[in-house]
């Protein structure tokens, strides 16, 4: 579970279907989960990460059929072959 403590933070007013918040009330009465709130947090967190990486795939597929692109990526892999072979595994 991450934490998020040290962002600001507002406060809004979202509606969410009643079963939700019971279900999430009775996991925090039997601390499964710190507090409704931190569940929506993470909730909200984890959307907007698979919304970002769902939004850096399409960009990466669409830079895949731009050639200038594709041949600047090219010459990068080329000129860091050596330093990258350098380092064993994922870095």
């Amino acid at each position: 579970m991450k934490m998020m403590n040290s962002m600001e933070t507002t406060r809004i007013t979202a509606t969410l279907p009643v079963s939700f918040i019971d279900e999430l009330k009775a996991l925090a009465k039997s601390n499964q989960i710190p507090s409704v709130n931190f569940a929506i947090r993470q909730a909200v967190d984890d959307y907007l990460t698979q919304a970002k990486k769902k939004q850096y795939d399409a960009m990466m597929k669409e830079a895949a059929n731009d050639k200038a692109f594709m041949s600047r990526t090219s010459k990068c892999d080329e000129d860091f072959a050596f330093a990258d072979g350098e380092v064993p595994g994922e870095w």
